[in-house]
């Protein structure tokens, strides 16, 4: 059985009960390296999560043309735990509060644009606007510069060897938003303003600040992880409920359960279907023996369908009551951005529902999915609709 990017959840079934860990030689992973160990289940994955001196995150090759490499999310402590408390103190709930008004103004002018047309296409017309939008003025991007960011945003997204030009069109888009942001960051450094990146280069913990490249490399992670994940929980949550008029009906009546709607889509269609690790030493794992160096694909997106963890996990619930869902991960390296995520979908969904209703597939053909075993992520999406 093969894993299909528009519906991997028979897949996650046969694995889930026939092969839990099992190691796959030809996997090929984003950052070039070959071989992987697929793990299914929702306790193995929960171990692996937790046990960060066994399970590194350092599996991304240091590379000076990829400022990533040194981000926050593949380093182990105690580096990462600095650079956490660093970056938390900037990106506050507060903050997050803060983005409301707005996040609710640009959804509000994004439906203004489609509204009276009776039809849109969810992701270039909403779930990929808001993000870009969000994360550009938290960062204070100019707005003229949004559409290159977006580019350089979609590009990080993919492997190399899927960009135009190869692995050099990568490192030239990564080498120009190393630029853009260098350029950003010695501004802030000089003139500070009411922006993330003035405030992560005034943070400070025990007498030490973020250097200039913690900071890229920051704004980078935000650029990727903040927008596809957010994009992709928009518009799975619209999908799923395409599939479930009577889901739509409900959340329209009653707008407060809209927050549980979203739990549920993050379990059901997680926006992130899976994540790596390294083995820092040789370990075992359901029988397996996992040696020095190994790499490691944890699928969350199979974790949540797990029926010893979830009743019925293959159906859509809204009123479930285990919220325990992997979705933003689990342990020290949980999403920093899982707040900010939930408000923004939030938001979208309250205001999409209490202007338009009776959404349906576009001539009943279902959305075009990127090619990404990664994410669970919808290129194009037309879809019909009614004013309420």
């Amino acid at each position: 059985m093969k894993h299909s990017f528009s519906n991997p959840f028979p897949w996650y079934n046969h694995m889930l009960k026939q092969n839990p860990v099992t190691y796959d030689e030809d996997f090929l992973h984003y950052f070039g390296a070959k071989g992987t160990w697929h793990i299914f289940r929702y306790d193995d994955v929960q171990k692996v999560f937790q046990d960060h001196e066994t399970f590194s995150n350092e599996y991304f090759p240091k590379i000076a043309e990829s400022p990533v490499s040194i981000a926050m999310s593949v380093t182990d402590p105690p580096r990462h735990k600095q650079l956490r408390l660093l970056i938390s103190k900037a990106f506050t709930p507060k903050a997050i509060e803060d983005m409301k008004p707005w996040i609710e103004q640009i959804t509000h002018e994004l439906l203004d644009q489609v509204e009276d047309k009776g039809e849109m296409d969810v992701t270039r017309d909403l779930a990929v606007p808001i993000p870009i939008q969000v994360i550009a003025k938290l960062l204070g991007i100019s707005h003229k510069d949004q559409d290159k960011f977006k580019k350089w945003s979609i590009m990080f997204a993919k492997q190399p060897s899927e960009v135009d030009g190869g692995a050099e069109g990568y490192f030239q888009a990564q080498k120009e938003m190393s630029e853009y942001f260098l350029r950003m960051i010695k501004f802030r450094k000089q003139e500070p303003e009411d922006d993330l990146i003035s405030q992560l280069l005034q943070a400070e913990v025990d007498g030490e600040k973020l250097s200039a490249n913690d900071v890229l490399a920051f704004c980078i992670l935000l650029l990727i992880a903040g927008n596809e994940t957010t994009t992709n929980l928009i518009n799975n949550a619209i999908f799923t409920f395409i599939e479930h008029p009577e889901v739509q009906e409900h959340l329209i009546d009653h707008p407060e359960d809209i927050t549980k709607a979203i739990e549920e889509v993050l379990r059901y269609r997680s926006p992130l279907q899976y994540i790596n690790r390294i083995a820092a030493k040789d370990t075992e794992l359901r029988g397996k023996r996992i040696k020095k160096g190994d790499f490691i694909n944890l699928w969350m997106g199979s974790a949540n369908r797990d029926e010893s963890v979830f009743a019925n996990p293959n159906e859509f619930d809204i009123h479930r009551t285990n919220l325990k869902h992997t979705a933003f991960g689990h342990g020290i390296h949980y999403c920093m951005g899982a707040p900010l995520a939930r408000l923004e979908a939030n938001i979208a969904l309250r205001v999409l529902l209490g202007r338009l209703h009776q959404f349906q597939l576009k001539d009943h053909k279902q959305p075009v999915m990127n090619q990404s075993a990664v994410t669970y992520s919808i290129k194009e999406f037309p879809v019909t609709f009614q004013k309420r």
